[in-house]
């Protein structure tokens, strides 16, 4: 897939990116990681963390992180520098964000003995205090996106079933099914940390994200579940946007996003009432998923496809799944680092 004019493989010359940087130091720290992408073609381990940093610097759209990755590029003395600065951002940045659970199984959970709005009168309550488990932010967040996916627009079927007839014929046109409370940042990245190197993993993730101008520590994370790190989305759109396939894509409008999918050709995405989606919420107080996470997640999305880094990945993770070593919680990142950065490329 051809994302921004660029295509997956070799990185294309400065000369041809100029235009894409204002600051001749960001032009500089490219032509130094496309001169070491070029004398290591043949190794495909540094040529893989090289069109890595190579598409980072070409591709974000904050400010911040590429201030970020242009100093550590500069700071870089000789090759084994870069490549560990590449290697750096696979395992604490790419990796992360490519959460594996393995097939999930929609789960149809129904209450036919509970009134619908006594749920949402549980839910007004719930408004004044953040989240503090899964089912309390998937509930808020079912509210705010009134109880359907944000990218299908299909129905929860909970609210299908048991809510009220106002939205009876949009549910008829768009459908019902189970839904899932989708992180943006992955959720095992600052809760239920069970042991040391859980939390060593967790630790450097966050320090790349502080360094890349998202201070989690400030927001609280370590004990809740943000609303605006969260949205709902039906299994296989929540499967491809896990897996860095799918993204949203920012518009000039604010909370307007276009969906970019991988494969342009899967059924339910092609049947989309639009490839544009605008969030909304139920409720002022409840905060909508955070833009520029989501812009970091798009851009992860888009240097794990284009630099090789998440063909890696999923490619190690098949073999460690061949040996039932992912926990199916998802909560494994750490596991797959090891193997990341243990595994050899090279035949």
């Amino acid at each position: 897939m051809i994302i921004e004019g660029l295509s997956p493989g070799p990185l294309p010359p400065p000369k041809t990116t100029e235009h894409r940087f204002q600051d001749p130091n960001h032009s500089n720290a490219y032509t130094s990681v496309y001169n070491f992408h070029e004398r290591v073609l043949g190794d495909e381990a540094s040529v893989i963390r090289a069109r890595l940093l190579g598409f980072l610097l070409i591709l974000t759209t904050n400010d911040t992180v590429r201030a970020e990755v242009v100093s550590t590029v500069v700071s870089c003395s000789n090759d084994s520098a870069l490549y560990d600065l590449g290697e750096l951002y696979m395992d604490f940045f790419i990796c992360p964000f490519m959460k594996y659970k393995g097939p999930r199984t929609p789960t149809f959970q129904s209450h036919p003995n509970r009134p619908f709005d006594l749920r949402e009168q549980e839910i007004e309550s719930m408004i004044h205090q953040a989240p503090d488990n899964h089912e309390k932010a998937k509930d808020l967040a079912l509210y705010r996106d009134g109880y359907r996916c944000v990218a299908t627009k299909i129905f929860e079927v909970d609210h299908a079933v048991n809510g009220g007839p106002e939205n009876y014929a949009d549910i008829q046109q768009f459908g019902a099914t189970a839904t899932n409370c989708a992180h943006i940042i992955p959720a095992s990245t600052y809760i239920k940390l069970s042991n040391e190197t859980k939390k060593d993993y967790a630790a450097s993730v966050l320090a790349v994200l502080a360094r890349f101008g998202y201070n989690m520590d400030n927001l609280g994370w370590p004990k809740i579940h943000p609303l605006f790190n969260t949205m709902t989305l039906v299994t296989v759109v929540h499967d491809y946007f896990d897996q860095l396939k799918l993204w949203f894509e920012a518009t000039v409008t604010p909370h307007r996003y276009e969906i970019k999918c991988l494969n342009p050709f899967e059924p339910i995405l092609r049947n989309m009432p639009s490839p544009f989606t605008t969030f909304t919420t139920s409720d002022p107080r409840l905060p909508l998923p955070d833009p520029a996470l989501l812009a970091l997640h798009a851009t992860c999305a888009k240097v794990a496809h284009l630099s090789g880094a998440g063909e890696h990945i999923d490619r190690v993770h098949r073999d460690l799944r061949r040996l039932d070593v992912l926990a199916e919680d998802g909560g494994s990142s750490d596991v797959l680092f090891h193997a990341l950065s243990q595994s050899s490329l090279i035949p």
